[in-house]
């Protein structure tokens, strides 16, 4: 009699436990909670207005992913620093899922990549949540995982799941229509974070601040942006919050450019609390600086 209450007392832990989950990024992060619901506990490692680049490894950051069933990887190369952070967590039970598995990447580099070429990532550009299309394939394999680590809340993952995919789906309905204008449009931006995003939504990128990935512009460097923009009648520069303004303030005072920060990650800008109001928030800003 004993032995089976203690049984009953195990199975209502299981039903009602969280699964614990963190995540490199605030966008995997958001996407779990929604796919989760109630039946998760979701936290990330970078914030959202930081460079997911470059994240400190913290013991703070090893206690979180101790206590944790899942890891939520960007892949591609781009959070390697939270190898650091899995390995330091000693967590033999965790289970790492590559966010990235579902999806096809950009700007695969066709040969060898060495320093010489800056922050160029050999499995291809990692900034692959900014497409809407993507973050269907983020959201498919985060629910498949949770479906598999906790199998009794099945049906609410894919319920759930259904729910998100008919949000972006609705949300692309009505991106056609209200941000037509974007279509075609030429930018520059600071750093290629947004193939994915311009892929998608039909934007083309002339030209980086960046003369490669992760390499401070030059004097030289910006006297050719100057001539791009005034010979091309680029309006618009895009640039995520993190980096220095120093060089886009020179080429508005140059130019008159319109500088807009956009939010690469969920929490990077006002108003950008969830994946979806991430992407809406970046068509918007464009859509204001390019009608100009």
């Amino acid at each position: 009699m004993k032995s089976r209450f203690i049984l009953i007392l195990l199975m209502a832990y299981s039903l009602n436990a969280k699964v614990n989950v963190v995540a490199s990024l605030t966008d995997m992060a958001d996407i779990a909670r929604q796919i989760g619901g109630k039946n998760v506990s979701v936290v990330s490692i970078a914030r959202g207005n930081q460079d997911p680049h470059y994240v400190e490894v913290l013991p703070s950051s090893m206690i979180k992913v101790k206590k944790a069933d899942m890891y939520l990887m960007v892949g591609m190369e781009l959070d390697q620093w939270a190898e650091q952070i899995i390995d330091g967590s000693r967590n033999r039970h965790l289970r790492i899922v590559d966010c990235s598995a579902r999806v096809k990447p950009l700007n695969v580099p066709t040969r060898k990549v060495d320093a010489s070429m800056g922050d160029i990532h050999p499995n291809g550009n990692p900034h692959y949540w900014l497409s809407p299309e993507n973050g269907k394939l983020i959201a498919q394999t985060i629910a498949v995982n949770l479906q598999e680590i906790d199998p009794a809340h099945s049906n609410e993952y894919e319920r759930n799941l259904e729910v998100f995919l008919k949000s972006i789906d609705d949300l692309e309905s009505k991106w056609g229509k209200t941000y037509e204008i974007l279509r075609g449009q030429s930018l520059i931006y600071y750093h290629d974070t947004w193939p994915y995003f311009n892929e998608y939504f039909g934007l083309k990128a002339v030209v980086f601040i960046e003369p490669k990935p992760g390499i401070m512009p030059t004097p030289t460097h910006l006297d050719q942006l100057i001539r791009i923009i005034r010979d091309q009648e680029i309006s618009v520069i895009a640039m995520e919050p993190y980096f220095s303004t120093k060089a886009t303030d020179y080429l508005k005072q140059k130019t008159g450019v319109q500088v807009v920060k956009m939010a690469q990650s969920v929490g990077a800008q006002q108003n950008t609390e969830s994946y979806q109001e991430m992407l809406t928030y970046n068509l918007e800003i464009l859509k204001e600086a390019l009608s100009k």
